[in-house]
């Protein structure tokens, strides 16, 4: 999957703040959302996890979303991934309220297929690539 990632300018600055990851886990969340569903309800479900990240301050180290441009894989149609400096951060983070609202309110209604993805970044060496 491959997609462009949509970066608002107030959070620009979080968006930076990947550029210094090296270690964490990572959080992508692949979905598709029904043909019937508007641009604007998309917008509304995305624009819900960006407000959504503002609340959570340092705990979260990167935000992006974006939607699927991918010509070889049209499973999911949007992602969005958020970089963790800790297993604790995303546990923090998934088991809030307010993200359980996002999920079952703004996504699931709105999609046909969804896939969650937990990683772990944990360099082995001194040389990131």
């Amino acid at each position: 999957m491959d997609y462009e990632a949509e970066v608002e300018d107030d959070i620009v600055p979080l968006f930076r703040r990947g550029e210094d990851f090296e270690y964490g886990v990572e959080f992508i969340l692949l979905f598709s959302v029904h043909e019937d569903v508007s641009v604007e309800v998309i917008g509304d479900a995305l624009d819900a996890f960006a407000n959504l990240i503002e609340d959570f301050g340092s705990s979260i180290i990167q935000y992006t979303q974006g939607k699927n441009f991918s010509v070889n894989c049209k499973d999911y149609t949007h992602c969005v991934m958020i970089r963790f400096p800790s297993e604790e951060a995303l546990e923090g983070f998934t088991s809030s309220p307010s993200y359980t609202d996002i999920w079952k309110q703004k996504v699931l209604p709105i999609s046909k297929r969804t896939l969650i993805v937990y990683f772990l970044i944990d360099p082995i060496g001194t040389t990131l690539m």
